[in-house]
């Protein structure tokens, strides 16, 4: 047995603070490290403190990247292994929610412990899967996943939202929300969501009002209202905007124009707490990112994120399928005050990509 140096509370702090990489490494050391490393309440203590990471999934492949927000940023890669091919997915907490929809399957994998486990059955018609969460409202996180499905009614289509619950391991509709759908616009819902507090937040657009707002689906009602209304202009087909989750517990919004690729990036003043009606919601701005000729965010292909450390002030863009890159590679976009640094992810193969934000978790499948 290694001789303890450190009392057991400093260690397990430290060790919180280790790169996931190096824990599942770490296992090895020694039997107390390995049990401590698979139980829950560390296990929840390591995701609390880890860095969220992009993940890209090609046509064979599927890729972690970690971005090193130091002085000179620099970005490792990593492959990934998820017995479950050709899948759509969503996540949240370092879990993974699989649907294969040629194949009527569903599954749910944490890929950092290379766990896979198939979990019940696809819905029986065409499903979009949207996001991930849980009920927050329980002692122990019960995770659902949510999604839509196209309806016809007296010849018009709607979309009817449905929610899978892993506990129940069932399928439900939410009966109400064609009646929110038919005057709302979401059309990159399917990509541009965060999940935060258990709950799952979107950008959407009022076809009644004009205005951008912050949509929320909460897992523990299990209902679809609006969170609270975006500070942006009215409805301006030259604009784009993207949600993300900033320092764990606030949002981040990027709005760029799409003729000037001008982006404008804003937070939450404070934390959105779990129960917060929306109302309260304050903006502020974060940095401007005004570079000539820089990427355009695209909903379906590009992710971002924002942080604030010892170095200033960093937006970090992933563009796994940048129309002007005629080579097909991925890049990541680092900009920091007059630091604008583009850096090659040389792991890619030709072919279709898919990127998300995640943070990485070593939380067992059970």
């Amino acid at each position: 047995m290694v001789q303890r140096k450190l009392p057991s509370e400093l260690e397990e702090e430290i060790l919180i603070r280790v790169p996931p990489s190096s824990l599942a490494r770490f296992r090895a050391v020694c039997k107390e490290w390995n049990v401590l490393f698979s139980d829950k309440r560390f296990a929840n203590n390591q995701l609390a403190c880890a860095r969220p990471e992009f993940m890209l999934q090609t046509d064979s492949n599927v890729f972690s990247i970690s971005v090193n927000l130091n002085d000179d940023p620099t970005i490792q890669v990593r492959k990934l292994t998820i017995d479950f091919p050709g899948f759509h997915y969503c996540n949240c907490d370092g879990y993974f929610f699989l649907y294969d929809l040629l194949h009527n399957r569903v599954a749910v994998s944490n890929p950092w412990l290379r766990q896979t486990k198939r979990i019940g059955c696809a819905l029986d018609e065409p499903f979009t899967l949207c996001g991930m969460g849980y009920d927050s409202s329980r002692p122990e996180k019960s995770y659902k996943i949510f999604g839509f499905t196209y309806c016809c009614l007296n010849a018009l289509q709607y979309k009817r939202f449905v929610i899978f619950d892993f506990e129940t391991n069932a399928w439900k509709f939410i009966d109400h929300a064609n009646n929110l759908a038919n005057s709302t616009s979401e059309r990159w819902w399917r990509y541009n969501n965060v999940s935060l507090n258990g709950n799952l937040f979107s950008t959407a657009y009022d076809c009644e009002t004009g205005q951008y707002f912050i949509r929320i689906v909460d897992f523990s009602k299990e209902i679809v209202k609006p969170f609270c209304i975006l500070p942006c202009e009215k409805k301006d087909s030259n604009h784009t905007h993207a949600l993300a989750v900033y320092k764990g517990d606030r949002f981040s919004l990027l709005e760029q124009c799409y003729k000037t690729r001008k982006i404008e990036i804003l937070v939450t003043k404070k934390k959105i707490s779990n129960g917060d009606d929306g109302d309260n919601v304050v903006w502020i701005k974060f940095m401007t990112v005004s570079i000539p000729n820089f990427p355009r965010f695209n909903h379906t292909f590009s992710r971002y994120m924002v942080d604030n450390n010892i170095y200033g002030k960093t937006f970090v863009m992933c563009c796994p399928d940048d129309p002007d890159d005629k080579t097909r590679r991925a890049w990541v976009y680092v900009v920091r005050g007059d630091l604008c640094k583009k850096i090659s992810i040389d792991h890619l193969v030709d072919g279709s990509c898919r990127c998300c934000v995640y943070v990485p978790s070593l939380m067992p499948i059970t």
